[in-house]
């Protein structure tokens, strides 16, 4: 069990862990390839690739001491365990510790034993997630676990020659992998990234048309004077309430007709011009 404060966890390796292992003979192999020099276009990379990498923070890892109790890989022990508080987005310790036994229970080896390589790769994940809160951090382990479980399983399939055992490995990878997309979705509709935007480059208005531009409200009939926003809207709404068609401006330009059939007293200048006209 990973515990950030009390000193109850196995021994540590004396040797370094197969991850570092494998960094060192990653290192040799481009610092010294076969031929002994690399291309010109190899190194070019190799340059950028060591730039980028100098550049990037390493990740928050779980090192153990003698003793089982988590270590710093610097002198800062305490700063390092905030690293792994923060890497999880939560400032309680019982919650990182949590989180950090079931990940070492979903991406470890089997049985008892740990794969520290394993359970530090899916921490790196989660960090790149880069959680806020703990629901986002449950989140995240999440994704990490279906991502092992999905590669553990392609593995299990393509070791076997049981074609029943490749089948069920297959599946199980599948269903994992579209779980991790599902998860992904999920995190972006958690984090508002989710919603649809619609934006109006260019509106052409004929002439004695009109345009609105904005939110638009409809109030529907019944509803107590509430308002539903069109942005919000998956269709056209659409209403039994008559609506009065907008006139066009007449060809004397004297504005928008009132459409009523109401009578009212026409001024007096127009009435006295009227009736000289019919004199």
């Amino acid at each position: 069990m990973v515990n950030l404060t009390k000193q109850n966890r196995r021994p540590k390796k004396q040797s370094d862990d197969a991850g570092r292992r494998a960094s060192k003979r990653l290192i040799n192999k481009i610092a010294n390839p076969a031929d002994g020099k690399p291309l010109p276009g190899e190194a070019k990379e190799i340059e950028a690739a060591t730039e980028r990498y100098l550049d990037r923070c390493p990740r928050a890892m779980l090192e153990y001491d003698e003793s089982g109790s988590v270590v710093a890989p610097y002198g800062d022990r305490i700063g390092h365990i905030f690293r792994l508080m923060d890497a999880l987005g939560t400032p309680s310790m019982d919650f990182a510790n949590l989180q950090l036994v079931v990940l070492e229970r979903a991406c470890g080896g089997a049985g008892d034993g740990k794969d520290d390589v394993a359970v530090n790769a899916a921490l790196a994940m989660i960090q790149a997630i880069g959680p806020k809160d703990e629901l986002e951090a449950a989140l995240a382990v999440q994704m990490a676990a279906a991502h092992a479980l999905s590669l553990k399983a392609a593995g299990w399939a393509n070791r076997t020659e049981n074609i029943v055992a490749a089948t069920a490995g297959g599946n199980l990878s599948v269903k994992m992998m579209r779980t991790f997309t599902a998860q992904i979705e999920a995190l972006a509709r958690l984090r508002g990234k989710g919603q649809q935007t619609v934006r109006v480059e260019h509106v052409t208005v004929q002439p004695g048309a009109q345009a609105i531009v904005g939110d638009v409200h409809q109030h529907l009939p019944g509803g107590g004077g509430g308002s539903k926003e069109s942005k919000d809207q998956a269709h056209e709404q659409t209403t039994d309430a008559p609506i009065a068609a907008l006139r066009r401006p007449d060809q004397s330009n004297h504005g928008v007709p009132i459409a009523c059939d109401e009578k009212r007293p026409m001024q007096a200048a127009w009435r006295a011009e009227h009736r000289g006209a019919e004199g």
